[in-house]
């Protein structure tokens, strides 16, 4: 394999409409500051100026709803954060 083929990213694009106009954010799965608390940060990222901390993937589902993403796109984004998950979870070792 390559490095684009093994490179893993830690935001993903996430496309939805406001106010009839088609608009592109991100959906970010990153370690949480503390790493000893063994968390995920999972934060959408409107593509204006909105940005918010999730606290589940339900919450970001309901946030995708809101913003009017289409099925397709919120089930492209939770395989995202599945795989993030998964990748950030074998990453730390326990102490």
């Amino acid at each position: 394999m390559n490095n684009q083929q093994t490179e893993q990213h830690s935001c993903t694009d996430v496309h939805y409409v406001r106010d009839n106009k088609p608009l592109t954010g991100a959906v970010c799965v990153a370690l949480n500051k503390d790493i000893r608390q063994r968390k995920a940060d999972i934060i959408f990222m409107g593509g204006e100026k909105d940005t918010w901390s999730v606290r589940s993937t339900t919450e970001l589902m309901s946030i995708l709803i809101k913003w009017k993403v289409s099925f397709e796109e919120r089930k492209r984004v939770f395989d995202f954060v599945a795989e993030r998950l998964r990748v950030l979870a074998a990453e730390v070792t326990p102490e």
